[in-house]
Parts: C-alpha cells; structure tokens; sequence
C-alpha cells in the first residue's frame, strides 16, 4: 500500500471504571495515535512521534506500536518522566465522563525540536490535531515547526480541530486555526468547533466559511448524524452507519481522519471517501476501546465491494 503518513502527539493510558467500580486493565489512547493505528491497519506505512519515559504505561505504549507495525524511531526517549493517564467511567450508555492526568507528562515536556526534519523525508501526508500546541509552549512549538516543515515541501496536511476545553480557550483554538488554516488540505471539526471557529450554527454555512480561508476540502463530523464535506465543488452529506449499542463515541472521530487520508491517498474522490470514513468511525464507536474496532484493510475492502455490489443491483 502506497503513501507514508507522519504524525505525533502525546500518548495516553487509558483505564476504565466498570458498572461494579472495578478499574479494568489500561488500554493505549491518544487522537494521532488512534489515527495511527487505524492507517496502519490499513496497510500504510506510518510514522508517530511523541515523547515517552520509561514507566509501566510508557512500555505499553511501545508495545502497542510495535504490534501495529508503526514507525518508532522518532519517540524521544525521556527516562524518569511519565506517561499521561485518562480514566474514564460510563455514567449512561451516552454519557462516558473522562478524568485526565496529563499535566506533567512526558507529551506535555515535548521541545520545538524533538521532530526533526528528516522526519519528513519521504512523506505522503502529515496529520495533526490542536491538541498538541494546546499541551503547552515546547508541544506548541513541535506543532508549529512540523507544520511549517511540510507545508514548505509541500506535503499535504489534514488538521483535526479536536477542542479540549481542559486544555484550551475557545479563544486559543480559534487563534491555532486561524494561523495555520490556509496551509492544510482537509480540516477536520465537528460541530461545536465549527460553532466556535465561525460563530454560526448553520451547518452548511460553517462549512463554507471554512472552506473560503484555503483548505481544498472541509470535513465537519456531525456523530450520529452523519458527516459533510465541502470543498470547491459545494457541500456532500453521507449519513452515519448503522452501529449495535451500546456505543463508545471516544475514538471515532480519529478512525474518521484515518480512514479518509487513506481514501484520499488511494485517489478517491470527496462523495466516495465520505460513507467508507462514516463506515470505520462506526466500527470503532461499537467498540468499548478508542482503536480496538478499527478494520484491517481485507475488512474494508469486503465492505466496499459489498457496497458495488448494492449500487449495481440498484441501477
């Protein structure tokens, strides 16, 4: 498979409460990473970078990227640090509360330089969310060196607005889109960041508003509605696939990046990458963790042959 993706952030441990208050076994987490996972699954070569010590969720990360087949060399190494902590507890089958410890992580000490550009050499695609500048000065830094780098070799970026009010004003979020929005190819958002980055809540209006300041496409996900794109050719809607409750929302909006850089790598146009992202964010939201459900690439390409087969006995 064709196209070599580079990403980076911050790693997460990820342990849940059950309905019995029993902390089950730590899962890995992290939005670039989660995106990582499901590329690679779809056969792509891939890259993460981040900054991880040397404790037990930091060996569980590595792990991880070991088995998925993703490129480590560019994890700077940072003994005696640690790995951030989310915790979460299922209040409702559409409540799920997070408590995140994060603050002192080995991700929040990322430095400006900590991804060099060698790291671009080769590079099909560059992904990347507002969580990294929004983990403080040096993370802010990484993510305005990287974005630069690739933006002057002309490697496409996709940008995932991913607000964390924890971590960032909406004021802040505003400000990192508004410096780096005219250099990315698709730009990720849902719904209240759209709110929030136009001051619309108008849908379609948002999406246009978005897609005049320089992006060749818009994606804004709309959860369990669907999605709609917009770029030079006006605004596509694909309604959202049908998943088995309960739901697990944390994680689909990262499988959705994944699953169209793919497409988007493979030549597909904007109405046939639409319905198969909408299909892989559904697998993983019928999964309890925040990649476990994302499909392999025989997995995917038996939907999509499925789906031909539905359009031609349809004509």
């Amino acid at each position: 498979m064709s196209g070599r993706i580079v990403t980076f952030g911050e790693a997460l441990a990820t342990a849940t409460v059950d309905e019995a208050g029993t902390l089950t076994p730590a899962t890995v987490a992290g939005a670039e990473l989660n995106t990582a996972v499901g590329l690679a699954r779809l056969g792509h070569d891939v890259a993460w970078a981040s900054r991880l010590g040397d404790d037990v969720f930091a060996g569980l990360v590595r792990e991880t990227l070991r088995a998925e087949g993703i490129d480590d060399r560019f994890v700077v190494a940072a003994p005696g640090e640690q790995t951030g902590l989310i915790v979460k507890q299922r209040l409702s089958d559409g409540d799920i509360r997070s408590e995140h410890y994060r603050a002192t992580s080995a991700a929040s000490r990322l430095r400006s330089d900590d991804l060099p550009a060698a790291a671009l050499d080769g590079a099909d695609w560059l992904h990347a969310t507002c969580i990294t500048p929004a983990l403080g000065i040096g993370p802010k830094g990484l993510f305005e060196n990287v974005l630069h780098e690739a933006s002057m070799r002309g490697i496409p970026i996709s940008l995932d607005a991913n607000h964390r009010p924890q971590l960032m004003t909406e004021d802040e979020l505003r400000a990192v889109v508004d410096d780096w929005l005219d250099v990315v190819d698709t730009f990720f958002c849902n719904e209240d960041e759209a709110r929030i980055l136009t001051g619309t809540t108008s849908t379609d209006a948002a999406v246009d508003a978005l897609a005049r300041r320089g992006p060749r496409v818009v994606v804004v996900k709309l959860g369990g509605r669907g999605a709609m794109a917009g770029d030079a050719e006006g605004r596509r809607f694909t309604p959202a696939s049908a998943v088995a409750a309960p739901t697990h929302p944390v994680g689909a909006g990262d499988a959705f990046a994944a699953a169209w850089i793919s497409c988007t790598l493979r030549g597909y146009t904007v109405d046939a990458a639409l319905p198969v992202a909408a299909w892989c964010a559904a697998r993983v939201v019928a999964d309890p963790g925040d990649h476990d459900g994302f499909p392999r690439r025989a997995e995917l390409d038996a939907f999509e042959a499925a789906q031909r087969e539905v359009a031609e006995a349809g004509r």
